[in-house]
């Protein structure tokens, strides 16, 4: 089989670095191959430098770089264009925040899947054990979605629901055993948007991910594609991914965050 790995690299060279370093760790199969796309996002001139000179030590690793910063899904898009799409190829497209299990192929090939299955989400567990997937089982709560237009409403009011949120939940992140769950593999509504394995079937529809949002809400728009065409989205618990959490958007202010989030929102939340 043949594994395109896709990521998105922005002023944070040393993710990706280590990114790289985990899919180089995991073991192949003879008759397997895998090859690596990072696309830059119109990183400085250091961090991109610091990564070129990186992947060339690579045969392995294609480096590709904008000449402005596109976006999350518009950046993957970037590789999932140039990335061989046949029957015997599995795209692998997320963030540069991972580490992969050294059996991650070896289950993912393990995966019986049929031709409705368009995406497969990992099982993709935080540094502090939390699992991040399914994401969203069923349809979402109607009391979530009017929590969503209140947040929205307003960036002071998005902030203090923030925090009352924050005061219900860390109780929440004392206990792990909460946090973790034991569903077995099944269809979800959608999984976290970290990372996707697209099947070959992805693209007998598409061409590439639904990319009108800049970040965020990336979730919506790819289970709004995959439902349009009676598609499922498959969790499968044992091909597991660590996650180091939100290194592309971790030094962006609060309120950019917040206008960035508005502005997708208004995109993607009739697909909600």
């Amino acid at each position: 089989m043949f594994f395109h790995f896709i990521t998105v690299n922005y002023n944070n060279c040393n993710f990706t670095k280590e990114y790289i370093y985990s899919i180089n760790s995991i073991p192949l199969d003879e008759g397997d191959h895998v090859n690596v796309i990072i696309v830059d996002n119109k990183s400085n001139n250091e961090d991109y430098r610091n990564l070129e000179i990186f992947c060339r030590t690579f045969d392995s690793v294609e480096l590709i770089r904008n000449d402005t910063n596109l976006g999350y899904f518009k950046g993957l898009n970037i590789g999932i264009t140039i990335a061989k799409k046949d029957s015997n190829t599995l795209i692998i497209a997320g963030n540069n925040d991972l580490t992969f299990d050294k059996d991650f192929l070896k289950n993912l090939k393990k995966i019986a899947y049929n031709k409705n299955t368009l995406v497969i989400a990992p099982n993709i567990i935080t540094l502090e054990g939390r699992q991040q997937n399914p994401h969203v089982i069923n349809e979402v709560p109607r009391i979530e979605k009017i929590k969503c237009e209140i947040y929205y409403s307003n960036y002071y009011i998005g902030q203090s629901l923030r925090f009352i949120n924050r005061l219900f939940r860390n109780p929440l992140n004392k206990n792990e055993k909460i946090l973790t769950n034991d569903f077995g593999q099944m269809p979800i509504k959608r999984g976290i948007g970290a990372c996707y394995i697209l099947t070959p079937h992805f693209f007998d529809f598409f061409e590439k991910l639904d990319d009108r949002v800049f970040l965020w809400g990336e979730e919506a728009l790819l289970s709004n594609q995959v439902e349009s065409v009676s598609g499922i989205t498959l969790y499968d618990p044992t091909i597991k991914i660590t996650h180091h959490e939100s290194a592309s958007v971790v030094n962006i202010e609060s309120k950019k965050r917040y206008d960035i989030n508005k502005a997708s929102y208004k995109i993607y939340k009739k697909y909600l």
